[in-house]
């Protein structure tokens, strides 16, 4: 299940915000769900970014890989390429990096590794759609680690943030022509199992829409904490200087 999904299948029994809370700014998310929900969060930063790359990309969401082996997040076909994105979620944890090593908070990680496989298995899928070999780059996605440390960066396998993502797609040169574009982007559009980030279905896109609508709501509520802390604040200060005025004024007169 999805981070998204699984969110908002937890977060159906929570009731709605009192008319008082808003007013208090108290966060609507509980907080026995708010890991799951900065992880939903994380799924949706991804998602966010492949849907802006813009005209001439496609991006493919939970792509059976088939053999019982799971599903690969996205595969992303665009004039540079073909690329497998594996999303690992890390959130407030420290990470590092050495090659074909990954650790995070002291603990080993087959991320790396997953990852060259997915792009492995990926490669082999389309190359079975089209009838000649495709190549496909990993990409790993860290979300929202507190730290990356990157001693010596792996050798096939980019490792980004969602931030990057994007820009980084869009920089790669073109390597693709256009009628290996075309055939590919039919190869995949062809895959009845493949979700397509650009026309989701209708129950997908239901389902993003009502998470943004809470991501909305913890925005706002966030807002409404800020302007209470900082009316606090101006409210201290002009008491001081109230309070330095009038002890001046004493002081002159005397």
């Amino acid at each position: 299940m999805s981070p998204v999904r699984h969110f908002l299948s937890a977060h159906l029994g929570v009731p709605s915000s009192s008319l008082v809370s808003r007013l208090l700014g108290r966060n609507p998310i509980p907080r026995a769900l708010r890991p799951a929900f900065r992880l939903a969060c994380g799924e949706v930063s991804v998602a966010d970014a492949l849907t802006q790359l813009g005209s001439g990309w496609m991006a493919f969401h939970a792509v059976p890989l088939g053999n019982g082996l799971g599903v690969l997040e996205y595969i992303v076909i665009g004039p540079p390429g073909v690329y497998s994105v594996a999303v690992r979620q890390h959130p407030g944890k420290a990470v590092w990096i050495d090659a074909g090593t990954l650790v995070v908070d002291g603990e080993r990680m087959p991320h790396i590794r997953d990852a060259e496989f997915e792009a492995v298995r990926a490669s082999q899928l389309l190359s079975e759609v089209i009838g000649s070999r495709v190549e496909v780059t990993p990409c790993l996605i860290l979300v929202e680690p507190r730290s990356l440390t990157v001693a010596r960066p792996p050798r096939r396998v980019a490792v980004l943030t969602p931030r990057e993502l994007r820009a980084w797609l869009k920089d790669m040169p073109r390597k693709l022509p256009q009628d290996a574009l075309e055939e590919f982007r039919a190869a995949a559009a062809a895959q009845v199992m493949w979700q397509d980030l650009c026309s989701p279905t209708i129950a997908a896109a239901e389902r993003f829409a009502a998470f943004r609508r809470i991501q909305t709501s913890v925005s706002q509520a966030r807002h409404v904490r800020l302007t209470w802390v900082t009316g606090a604040l101006v409210l201290l200060w002009l008491i001081a200087m109230v309070g330095i005025g009038g002890f001046t004024t004493s002081l002159l007169i005397r």
